[in-house]
Formats: C-alpha cells, structure tokens, sequence
C-alpha cells in the first residue's frame, strides 16, 4: 500500500477549498440548529410559553447571560417574560419615552448598545447594577402586528453584538414571533368558545324557568281542572304541550353542550328498567310524527336485562335519534328495535337500540361531519330541516360517556339506521 497521501487528505486541500467546506458545515450546522428552534417554539401552545422559551434560547444562541420581552401598552413597557440576569425586571413598567425599546417599536428594526449608559436614564441608572453590558433589542413583528421586544444582554465587559449575532438572533426573533401570532390565535379561539358556552349556558338556564311555568299551566289546562274544553281547545292545549316538550329537550341540548364542553357532566348510573324507559319517549316522539303523518313503533325483545346506567342520558340519546329521524322523513315510518347486542372488547354485555326512518338519507360527503357541533346537512331545502346542529354531536359523546358508540347506516334516499350501543352495565 502506497504510503503517500490520497489526493482527497484535507491536509493537501488548498486554503480556499478549506474554507469553503467551513463555511458549507457551518451552514448546516447553523440551520440544524434554526430547525431546532422552530421545533421548540412551535411545540409551545400559549402565548407565555412562547415567550419564555425565546428568553432561554436566546440566551444560548447569543451567548448572553440575560434575556427579556417587553410588550407595549399605550405610553409604557411591561417586561413579561425574563431570564438570566434580567430575571429581576419581570413584571415591571417602564415608561417607553426615550427608551432604547421604544426605538425599536417605532423603527421595527433591531439596534445594538454597548452598554446601559446608552440607554435611558431610568435604565442608565437600573442596568448596571444588575451587572448588564452590550444589548441587543429586536422586534417580534408577524403579520404586521407588533408583538413586544426581545432585549438579548451580556455581562459588562463581554464583547458587543455583531452582525453575524444581529442575523443569527433576528431570524430567531422572526420564528418566535410567527409562534406568537400563532398561539394568540389559538388563545383568542379558545376565550371565545369559552364565551360562548358560559352565554349559552347562561341563556338555557333563564329560558328553563319560564318554560316550566308553561308546562304547568298546559297541563293545567289539559287535565281540565280549570273547567271542561271543546275538542279544538284540547287540540290547541296539546299542540302547546308538544312544543313545550320539543322547546325542552333543545333547552335540554344546550346545557349538555355546555357541560360537556367544560368537562363538568359526568353520569348518575341507577338501575334502568327498558321497557319503562321506552315508553319515556312516546309523549316526545308520537306527536311529531303523527303531526307529519308518519308512523313511530317501538319493538322490544323479549326478556331484556335491566340496565345500570345514567337512564336520563340514554334518554336524551334516544330523544335526539327519533327526533333526526322523524325530522328527516316525509312519509313512511320511524321505528326503535332494542335487542341484544354482542359483547364489548371486556366481554361485557349490551344492548342495541336502532333508530330507523325512511327519510332522504345521507350523503357520503356529509357523512365526514355528522357528528360535528353545529353542522348542518348539505342539500336540504332551506327552512326544512333546520335545528341547533348539536343533537348527533351531544348524542355521541353521551354514548362514549355512558361506554358504548354509535353506529350509522345510511343510503340517500332509502333512510338511515343510527344504533345507540351500550353496556348493560357501566
């Protein structure tokens, strides 16, 4: 073997071509790097992680010994995250008139000092005690939108910030800004849908009472205690009741929404006799389909087990299936057949009630978002077929509450069978 060395020994490369493998291996070094900080701050979901995140990596990244933002509020500053040596000015106000910061807020454009002397008096004076030197200040802007200012500092007597820093920490600044801007998004969404469950629990709560006072007075009027009616006054009176009932169990849905929404419903298992909750459904359902002219029948098998489970869910679950189904249908029938269903994965028994109509169907395309809250079925007539949107989504997270599922088979226009699947006993 030749003891020469190869043509490809670094050693013989010459200067030029050795600088120029430095620079490509600090290139991917450095940009393994950037993706780990992407990695990092996109990772974070609120806003106040995001920011304490970027303290601490911009305290490696340019090796600093501190690291602060501060966001802006009319006149002032107020320093929201901190860390390092700055860790002492967290949470405190600062008037923003000649400031450094207040510099960068209005040029968005990041400046560098050598030391606090350069800065404000109100900083001129705070800065060195906390032993701070060279600075650099840079925006965090996304989107247009200003969300504070990342101050990066040194000990006195480090070397200043550079233009390599300068670049290196600015596309830093810029990532965490877009992680920002993202998860303030995703605050507000959440504040907002926050809002709106406390409104509508709100509401149903008001609409509860009055609502009950009408169903006494219907039923008043129906058991006939305030004197004899007509046949149309009982006719009217049931009308009244059957609105009431239906103006219920949507008043009913929305506080289960609600509830769900904020992980405050849980179940009230007790012994369940079918055949006594089935006829529970009648004075709901019967109405709405003999209004429409279309049959409603229950079949139940022979010699079902009594249940142990939160009859009133199962209730509304079944509540909210017939009502899809009658809903859906023009003309023929809606029918519930309970029977005995087939072991869950425990080899706990169960027991299937199918819902089936005769209606328009579903179609494949809306099949994706059935049990969406508030999604409404494509290519319905308008005014037809309108409702809250809630009943499938609130009917099959009571189903995964109570143990079981819900199963859907469906054709357009040959009808649906939704199948409530619970264990006897949960």
């Amino acid at each position: 073997m030749s003891s020469q060395h190869s043509s490809h020994d670094p050693a013989h490369f010459p200067a030029s071509t050795e600088d120029l493998l430095y620079s490509d291996y600090r290139k991917t070094e450095e940009l393994g790097t950037l993706r780990q900080v992407a990695r990092a701050l996109a990772a974070e979901t609120n806003s106040q992680s995001v920011l304490q995140t970027l303290c601490q990596l911009s305290m490696v990244r340019g090796r600093a010994s501190g690291a602060a933002v501060a966001e802006l509020s009319g006149d002032n500053g107020v320093y929201v995250a901190c860390a390092g040596r700055t860790i002492d000015l967290l949470s405190m106000t600062f008037p923003l008139e000649g400031t450094i910061t207040g510099r960068v807020a209005n040029e968005l454009r990041a400046i560098t000092i050598l030391s606090p002397d350069a800065s404000s008096p109100f900083f001129a004076e705070l800065l060195p005690r906390l032993g701070i030197g060279p600075i650099l200040l840079l925006p965090l802007l996304a989107n247009g939108q200003l969300f504070g200012v990342l101050s990066i500092s040194r000990d006195a007597g480090h070397p200043q910030f550079d233009e390599t820093d300068e670049e290196r920490l600015g596309v830093m600044a810029d990532l965490a800004a877009l992680a920002l801007w993202k998860a303030r998004l995703l605050e507000d969404a959440r504040s907002a849908d926050a809002a709106k469950t406390s409104l509508l629990a709100t509401l149903s709560h008001e609409l509860r009472t009055p609502l009950t006072a009408l169903e006494g007075y219907s039923e008043l009027l129906e058991d006939q205690i305030l004197g004899p009616l007509s046949a149309e006054q009982q006719d009217v009176v049931m009308r009244l009741r059957t609105v009431g009932r239906h103006l219920g169990s949507l008043i009913e849905d929305i506080l289960t929404y609600a509830s769900l929404e904020a992980d405050r419903l849980t179940a009230r298992n007790a012994t369940v006799r079918v055949p006594e909750l089935l006829d529970s459904l009648h004075p709901f359902i019967e109405p709405l389909a003999r209004e429409k002219g279309i049959e409603f029948s229950i079949d139940l098998e022979p010699g079902l087990p009594s249940m142990h489970t939160d009859e009133a869910r199962v209730r509304q679950i079944l509540l909210n299936l017939c009502q899809n189904a009658v809903k859906f249908t023009e003309e023929g029938a809606v029918s519930v057949r309970v029977t005995r269903g087939s072991p869950l994965a425990d080899g706990a028994a169960t027991v299937r009630f199918a819902v089936r109509d005769s209606g328009i169907g579903i179609e494949p395309t809306d099949m994706q978002r059935l049990f969406r809250p508030f999604s409404q079925i494509e290519n319905v007539p308008a005014g037809r077929h309108r409702g809250t949107g809630l009943g499938l989504y609130i009917a099959r997270r009571l189903a995964t509450m109570l143990g079981g599922r819900i199963e859907v088979v469906s054709r357009p226009g040959e009808g649906s069978v939704f199948t409530l699947v619970v264990p006897v006993t949960h």
